[in-house]
């Protein structure tokens, strides 16, 4: 069973931007707002995690307003 904490493998990778150069993959995952680390080899490493629950697609916490004391 995979975890979200599992890292997706570089033939996962090709299978799930369907590019084989890391530079093409990273540019993928950018587009996808998918949070990645570049490797020294130029990779990007992610997890299943992050690929499920990309950045782009998280909600954000609705800004706190101030009621309006003047329709009291």
């Amino acid at each position: 069973m995979r975890s979200d904490h599992d890292i997706i493998t570089q033939d996962e990778m090709i299978e799930l931007t369907g590019y084989q150069l890391p530079s093409k993959q990273c540019k993928a995952l950018e587009r996808a707002g998918i949070f990645f680390i570049r490797r020294p080899d130029g990779r990007p490493r992610t997890t299943w995690g992050h690929f499920q629950n990309p950045l782009s697609q998280r909600h954000q916490a609705p800004a706190q307003e101030e009621p309006n004391f003047g329709a009291m």
